[in-house]
């Protein structure tokens, strides 16, 4: 129930953690190994009370690593453990190393079949990655939270010649894909809008049906 739908082999080969529901997990582990303030604050792991005290930025959260292109981590997601949370999605804050608007969740690991295709599919959360993965499905991305820029088109375009756009079935799902048509086609990439059947996301209709559906 933990991992949402994970195998135990896609926690250990993709990172995925978890982020307890308390406020010292990351901030008291990082003061008993001596790592500065600074350094866990430009990590984006913690934040620092007027007070000065550390605090964690992520609480009762399933996390993933998130990676640039060349598999360095520049920063971390999480996706919300209780149903009562009002942000289904939270990331890291933007840095020096982490720009949502330039990256794709899971380009490193799904560079060398999207190239192999030529077609990369773009979803909109980490689920919606790994669980197709895990039924092979693999030249699969994913936006951090963000709408789809010109640079995330750029970007993709090095290494396919079409995207397929796998938004959720509703109404900003919609919305989403028809602002993301107009930038491919001002940058002349292939692009294609699908739906799920059933008016599922990517990794439900993964688990139920299988990667061939």
């Amino acid at each position: 129930a933990l991992g949402r739908g994970l195998t135990e082999e896609s926690l250990v080969t993709y990172g995925i953690g978890y982020a307890p529901d308390r406020l010292d997990t990351i901030a008291d582990g990082a003061t008993r190994q001596g790592i500065p303030a600074e350094r866990v604050i430009a990590a984006g792991l913690c934040k620092q009370s007027d007070n000065g005290r550390l605090y964690d930025y992520f609480r009762e959260r399933l996390m993933f690593p998130i990676h640039d292109q060349t598999g360095r981590v520049v920063a971390f997601g999480g996706r919300a453990m209780s149903e009562e949370e009002r942000a289904k999605y939270l990331n890291s804050p933007e840095s020096a190393l982490f720009d949502k608007s330039s990256l794709v969740y899971g380009l490193h690991f799904s560079r060398e079949e999207i190239v192999k295709r030529k077609q990369a599919i773009v979803v909109e959360g980490y689920l919606d990655v790994l669980i197709p993965h895990q039924a092979g499905v693999t030249n699969i991305v994913a936006t951090l939270g963000t709408s789809l820029t010109d640079r995330h088109v750029r970007l993709l375009s090095r290494y396919a010649e079409e995207v397929v756009l796998l938004f959720d079935a509703d109404e900003a799902g919609a919305k989403a894909a028809e602002r993301a048509l107009e930038l491919f086609l001002a940058q002349k990439i292939n692009v294609r809008v699908a739906t799920i059947p059933e008016g599922k996301d990517p990794a439900d209709y993964s688990l139920s049906h299988g990667g061939e559906a």
